[in-house]
Protein backbone atom coordinates (compact mmCIF):
# COMPACT_ATOMS: atom_id res chain seq x y z
CA UNK A 1 0.00 0.00 0.00
CA UNK A 2 2.93 2.14 0.58
CA UNK A 3 3.48 2.07 -3.46
CA UNK A 4 0.11 3.39 -4.42
CA UNK A 5 0.16 5.82 -1.58
CA UNK A 6 4.14 7.47 -2.95
CA UNK A 7 2.71 7.34 -6.14
CA UNK A 8 -0.44 9.10 -5.26
CA UNK A 9 1.50 11.55 -3.44
CA UNK A 10 3.55 12.84 -6.13
CA UNK A 11 0.43 12.92 -8.73
CA UNK A 12 -0.98 15.51 -6.48
CA UNK A 13 -3.42 13.17 -4.98
CA UNK A 14 -4.82 13.05 -1.59
CA UNK A 15 -4.32 9.68 -0.80
CA UNK A 16 -7.12 9.93 2.24
CA UNK A 17 -9.73 10.26 -0.41
CA UNK A 18 -8.31 8.15 -2.83
CA UNK A 19 -9.53 5.10 -4.82
CA UNK A 20 -8.88 2.62 -7.41
CA UNK A 21 -11.06 0.85 -9.72
CA UNK A 22 -10.09 -2.29 -11.72
CA UNK A 23 -11.81 -2.92 -14.55
CA UNK A 24 -14.53 -5.65 -14.65
CA UNK A 25 -13.70 -6.73 -11.09
CA UNK A 26 -14.78 -3.86 -8.93
CA UNK A 27 -13.11 -0.97 -6.94
CA UNK A 28 -11.42 -0.17 -3.37
CA UNK A 29 -12.58 3.51 -2.11
CA UNK A 30 -11.43 5.09 1.17
CA UNK A 31 -12.52 7.65 3.58
CA UNK A 32 -16.29 6.63 3.47
CA UNK A 33 -17.88 8.10 6.18
CA UNK A 34 -21.56 6.27 5.18
CA UNK A 35 -23.17 4.63 2.47
CA UNK A 36 -26.13 7.63 1.06
CA UNK A 37 -27.66 5.16 -1.53
CA UNK A 38 -27.34 0.86 -2.23
CA UNK A 39 -28.40 -0.98 -5.18
CA UNK A 40 -27.44 -3.04 -7.95
CA UNK A 41 -26.75 -0.30 -10.90
CA UNK A 42 -25.73 2.62 -7.86
CA UNK A 43 -23.99 3.41 -5.07
CA UNK A 44 -23.63 6.74 -3.33
CA UNK A 45 -20.46 7.06 -0.67
CA UNK A 46 -19.98 9.86 1.68
CA UNK A 47 -16.49 11.25 2.34
CA UNK A 48 -15.63 14.52 4.36
CA UNK A 49 -16.90 16.76 1.99
CA UNK A 50 -17.34 14.97 -1.49
CA UNK A 51 -20.15 12.33 -2.55
CA UNK A 52 -18.83 9.81 -4.53
CA UNK A 53 -21.63 8.26 -7.04
CA UNK A 54 -20.43 4.99 -8.54
CA UNK A 55 -22.66 3.44 -11.12
CA UNK A 56 -22.48 0.24 -13.23
CA UNK A 57 -23.84 -3.28 -13.49
CA UNK A 58 -24.15 -5.98 -10.53
CA UNK A 59 -22.79 -3.76 -8.01
CA UNK A 60 -22.50 -5.14 -4.46
CA UNK A 61 -20.04 -3.90 -1.26
CA UNK A 62 -17.89 -7.12 -0.46
CA UNK A 63 -16.25 -5.62 2.49
CA UNK A 64 -16.63 -1.97 4.64
CA UNK A 65 -14.80 -1.83 7.47
CA UNK A 66 -12.41 1.22 9.45
CA UNK A 67 -13.82 3.84 6.22
CA UNK A 68 -12.33 1.23 3.75
CA UNK A 69 -15.06 -0.01 1.52
CA UNK A 70 -14.19 -2.49 -1.54
CA UNK A 71 -16.92 -2.87 -4.38
CA UNK A 72 -17.65 -6.06 -6.60
CA UNK A 73 -19.44 -5.60 -10.15
CA UNK A 74 -18.64 -3.82 -12.99
CA UNK A 75 -18.05 -0.05 -12.32
CA UNK A 76 -19.28 2.25 -15.65
CA UNK A 77 -18.16 5.84 -13.78
CA UNK A 78 -16.90 7.23 -10.76
CA UNK A 79 -18.75 10.68 -10.26
CA UNK A 80 -17.33 12.90 -7.42
CA UNK A 81 -19.40 15.80 -5.94
CA UNK A 82 -18.88 18.66 -3.41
Amino acid sequence: MKLLEQILSEMGADTLKSFTVIPRFGGYFRSVKSINEFGENKIVLVLRKEVVTVTGEKLEVGKYFEEDIFIKGEIKEVKIDK
